[in-house]
């Protein structure tokens, strides 16, 4: 961990100090001396018992005297703890905190910088992305109309099958269609729809030319917005 000393490193230290003497007795919190994000483990002589007000206050002070990365990881910790607090934590976070918070969170994350973000969006264009990452992308889209146009790879579609086969839902039921309408019905009634003029699967007469160019052109000019 990258630190220099100062007067918040020693409140910091003391704090550790005097939880290492005590026993709190009801609610308290645990608290990694060492960091896990740096480096940090769950051995005994890592942890130290500290009240909701104490825990808050250490994070608060890790990003008071840490240098580089760890700064910035103190800063992720500190932010997580603000927008992340549990109901037990008895302590309020005023304005004035989440106004420094935000601020310092935005100078030490290049994500942030305009110019970083414009290399991120050339960078992307024409990246081929995994097929874990489609799957999380896909995910944090549905229900989403910007995803309109973008189509799934067959890898994905076989982990859904294979999820939607202890559907109760859609267990033993096939899709059929009519004069532009789907329905799902029992395997065993297939024929007899069939008979009456149904065809098997979802319909899907709506997918013209047209229709494919204009969800590609809304994908693309999502995309676009993105990488601006």
């Amino acid at each position: 961990m990258e630190t220099f000393n100062n007067k918040y490193k020693t409140w910091h230290d003391n704090i550790i100090a005097n939880g290492k003497k005590r026993i709190l007795i009801g609610y308290k919190e645990k608290h990694h001396i060492l960091p896990r994000c740096l480096g940090g483990d769950n051995s005994k002589e890592n942890l130290v018992a500290l009240t909701p007000k104490e825990h808050f206050i250490i994070h608060m002070l890790l990003c008071k005297f840490t240098l580089g990365k760890s700064r910035i990881k103190m800063l992720y910790a500190f932010h997580a703890m603000i927008y992340f607090t549990k109901k037990n934590r008895n302590y309020k976070v005023t304005s004035r905190i989440v106004e420094k918070l935000k601020i310092e969170f935005q100078k030490n994350n290049p994500v942030f910088d305009p110019e970083v973000r414009r290399k991120i969006g050339i960078g992307n264009k024409g990246k081929i992305v995994s097929k874990e990452s489609r799957l999380k992308m896909s995910k944090a889209r549905m229900g989403n109309k910007n995803a309109l146009g973008l189509r799934h790879t067959e890898e994905f579609k076989e982990r859904i099958r294979n999820i939607n086969k202890g559907n109760k839902t859609a267990l033993g039921r096939k899709h059929i269609n009519k004069d532009g309408k789907s329905k799902m019905v029992n395997a065993n009634e297939v024929d007899k729809y069939l008979n009456q003029g149904y065809k098997l699967g979802m319909d899907k007469s709506y997918i013209t030319l047209e229709y494919r160019k204009h969800q590609s052109d809304m994908a693309k000019a999502y995309w676009d917005r993105r990488a601006a």
